[in-house]
């Protein structure tokens, strides 16, 4: 049984922006001034990582007090304000899903900096949502090299199976999808469909390099057929 872990921003979808915005107004609310997100990068990151970088780019304190509140007041903005037409599916995602999911072999899961309510929200948005029924969220640390070890241990749990080493496949858009799961001995797989090219994610060596999902053949002979 192998356990795929999937990143979901850049790699299963796109928000388009939307994430930026929300943050925006919701911090502008909860910290009564005006805030910008404009300098600080979102890919590949934790949301509890990016919030407090936006604190502190702003002039607020970015104690843990204030990061927990600049993230309750995104979430409720997402939640209650967020627009499912702003998120957009990437190319050969569906298709790749299901045949995965028809798999015996296989296990799906997420491993995302996003929290678990926003992204499910977002996975809902697209249908894609049914495919995950646990995963490792920004909501369980803001470090995202402790997130494999916490999905590994759900996936137990749901499953009954032990994962070690290379059973365990990151799928991710950015070098630090790549580098995350090298403490557990991850088999690490880079998709150049969020906003870093082949040149950006090959020096940071993943295990296997695909420019777009949408060949589920190659996907399956270069992933899951190494490890079986």
């Amino acid at each position: 049984m192998k356990l795929l872990l999937f990143d979901i921003d850049g790699t299963l979808l796109h928000a388009n922006g939307s994430g930026r915005v929300a943050i925006e107004r919701a911090l502008a609310d909860a910290f009564d001034c005006p805030v910008t997100t404009e300098s600080v990068s979102f890919s590949g990151r934790t949301d509890p990582g990016i919030m407090r970088d936006i604190l502190e780019v702003n002039g607020i304190a970015p104690s843990m007090a204030n990061i927990g509140r600049a993230l309750r007041a995104y979430e409720s903005v997402v939640l209650e304000m967020g627009n499912p037409d702003d998120v957009t599916l990437i190319p050969g995602v569906p298709p790749l899903l299901d045949r995965l999911a028809g798999r015996s072999d296989v296990t799906l899961g997420l491993l995302t900096g996003n929290l678990r309510t926003t992204a499910f929200w977002k996975l809902e948005a697209v249908g894609l949502d049914a495919h995950f029924a646990f995963g490792a969220f920004g909501s369980d640390s803001g470090e995202r090299h402790k997130l494999p070890p916490v999905a590994v241990r759900r996936a137990q749990r749901h499953t009954g199976h032990t994962f070690v080493g290379r059973d365990v496949v990151i799928i991710g858009d950015t070098e630090h999808d790549i580098r995350c799961g090298r403490g557990i001995g991850a088999f690490s797989v880079a998709v150049c469909t969020g906003s870093f090219t082949r040149p950006d994610l090959q020096p940071h060596n993943p295990h296997a390099l695909f420019d777009t999902l949408e060949d589920g053949d190659t996907f399956i002979e270069q992933v899951l057929a190494p490890m079986s």
